[in-house]
């Protein structure tokens, strides 16, 4: 890992990631967040889409693999990593005190956000393939709908990404693009033995003020301030 004055500049292995999620807590994988690190800042172009141990790509889906971080779209539609320790406070922050089913009767979730919840809860680490054919989404007409329900969910940190899934041809060999999987986010915690953030929310909020303060530069704890509206 490559610092200048305490700034991370270059990750060139798996290993600076991880101390550098570990490290900025929140950790987007392309550069929204102002003034701030990214999985696409600090590694080179080249390093990309190779298959190899280097390439981040690869990472983005180890790093929750292994309970490193959760993975998700949390906000603004956008796929970050947010560090094993960070994440608890970041998910009370987040989820809805009402289940996703009080959620749909409200009217606040469509039904087809249910029904992928409930097919996640039900075989927990599910790939979007095999979600979208159980949910009864599988037309190319409703993808807009799945993908929708998706970032919904992740959004109230219901559910997480848990990772991918190769797709393998009849002889076990390697065919077609990877799936991605999901798992719900009470799931992950519990998997990785994350324990869970049980401060009420105005405390939490403050935590969350005192996070910003100590590790994030001015400008990225200002857009991080207005999403979580604190």
């Amino acid at each position: 890992m490559v610092k200048e004055n305490g700034i991370v500049l270059r990750a060139r292995m798996y290993e600076d990631v991880v101390n550098i999620v570990k490290e900025v807590g929140i950790f987007p994988l392309s550069s929204f967040i102002p003034d701030h690190p990214s999985l696409e800042s600090i590694t080179e172009h080249n390093q990309w889409h190779t298959g190899l141990e280097t390439d981040p790509w690869l990472w983005r889906d180890r790093l929750p693999g292994e309970g490193v971080a959760a993975y998700g779209r949390f906000f603004d539609k956008k796929p970050l990593l947010i560090s094993a320790e960070v994440f608890p406070l970041v998910k009370n922050l987040l989820e809805d005190p009402y289940t996703v089913e009080e959620r749909y009767e409200e009217g606040q979730l469509a039904k087809s956000a249910v029904e992928i919840y409930q097919a996640v809860a039900g075989n927990e680490g599910i790939d979007a393939k095999e979600l979208r054919a159980v949910t009864g989404m599988k037309a190319k007409d409703s993808k807009s709908e799945f993908d929708r329900s998706l970032v919904e969910l992740q959004s109230k940190a219901d559910i997480v990404i848990a990772g991918i899934s190769e797709r393998l041809n009849a002889n076990g060999l390697k065919s077609g693009w990877n799936s991605t999987c999901y798992m719900t986010a009470s799931h992950w915690m519990e998997l990785h033995r994350v324990q869970a953030q049980l401060a009420p929310t105005p405390e939490a909020k403050q935590l969350f003020r005192d996070l910003l303060k100590e590790r994030y530069s001015e400008a990225a704890g200002a857009y991080l301030t207005k999403i979580f509206k604190l």
